[in-house]
């Protein structure tokens, strides 16, 4: 009983001294990130995707905080480009779609699916899956959980039997600005629209967000609270149809919050991978340490057998010399 409880002893103290280590390692090298790449992490989609360049969100952000370009991100469209503008100051620019053709960034956002007749269940795919959508084990039918899918691609190059396919989502496309009509004219700024607004809005102020995608300054402004009652539509000396440009503009401030929302959900569950990773790359290491600190214990106790052996071999060998001497 004792020898076997100094191999248990030797594992116990191995795991001890590697988990403080751990902790330590944890506590002294863990990187806080500033306050503004939290915010462009934030209004990222949150794919994971790579197709800007960069490995994943949390990474483009840091980039975009030295300086990177905002525009790299085509899940995210023109909506991510404007939210990034208006943070950090600058000036919307067009889509930098260099990763993927024109055509194909326009038919919306995709979701994966298995053909699961065809799955070999070899799990690559689901090894690739920055988020765990896909279920499945090995030499088993796996299954995409479209809820959860983000629509980047990733699964689809490792797949060696080619049984996925990305099927684009059904939507209802956000309201779109109206396009300025012959009697419209440029707003004189009389301010009539202020003077009946039932709500004390500023109908002017909310007209130039909403026309310039400001949809976080229109929400500092109130738009929720607009009632479109139509009011400053009906006194507008320059027939600016403002309520079609508030309704616009709150259908896209609901589909952000969508994004937003969903944007959230899926990094929780990036992050909780990336954890979950971390933990069983550490148990491995711990379980391969213990291994190796077996194998020597092992390996001492055997070369202790062993050299006891010769002695008693040599002891024998001793004794029996002296006998046939005598």
């Amino acid at each position: 009983m004792v020898p076997l409880m100094a191999p248990l002893i030797a594992l116990l103290l191995i795991a001890i001294f590697f988990g403080v280590v751990l902790g330590f390692a944890a506590e002294k090298f863990k990187v806080t990130s500033s306050p503004l790449i939290e915010k462009i992490n934030a209004l990222l989609p949150q794919t994971q995707c790579a197709q800007c360049g960069y490995p994943g969100c949390k990474p483009y952000a840091e980039a975009i905080s030295e300086g990177e370009a905002i525009n790299l991100c085509p899940p995210g469209g023109e909506g991510t480009i404007i939210e990034l503008a208006n943070l950090l100051d600058m000036e919307p620019v067009k889509l930098n779609n260099q990763h993927r053709p024109e055509q194909e960034s326009e038919e919306g956002p995709k979701v994966a699916v298995i053909r699961e007749e065809e799955c070999i269940g070899c799990t690559f795919c689901i090894q690739a899956c920055p988020v765990d959508a896909i279920l499945g084990g090995p030499q088993q039918m796996h299954s995409v959980i479209a809820s959860e899918c983000t629509g980047c691609e990733l699964c689809v190059a490792p797949c060696p039997v080619d049984c996925i396919d990305m099927i684009a989502l059904s939507q209802e496309p956000p309201k779109k600005l109206p396009e300025k009509s012959l009697s419209e004219q440029a707003c004189i700024r009389c301010g009539l629209c202020v003077d009946v607004c039932p709500v004390d809005l500023l109908p002017q102020q909310l007209f130039w967000y909403s026309q310039g995608k400001a949809y976080e300054k229109a929400k500092q402004h109130r738009l929720m609270d607009c009632i479109e009652c139509g009011l400053c539509h009906a006194v507008c000396p320059s027939h600016i149809p403002l309520v079609q440009y508030y309704q616009a503009a709150k259908s896209a401030i609901h589909e952000q919050t969508a994004k937003h929302q969903q944007a959230q959900k899926v990094r929780q569950r990036f992050e909780f991978r990336e954890q979950r990773l971390a933990r069983e790359a550490a148990l491995a290491e711990k379980r391969r340490q213990a291994r190796a600190e077996l194998a020597q214990t092992k390996s001492r106790q055997s070369d202790l057998i062993q050299a006891a052996l010769a002695r008693a071999k040599n002891k024998q060998a001793s004794t029996q010399d002296i006998q046939d001497g005598g």
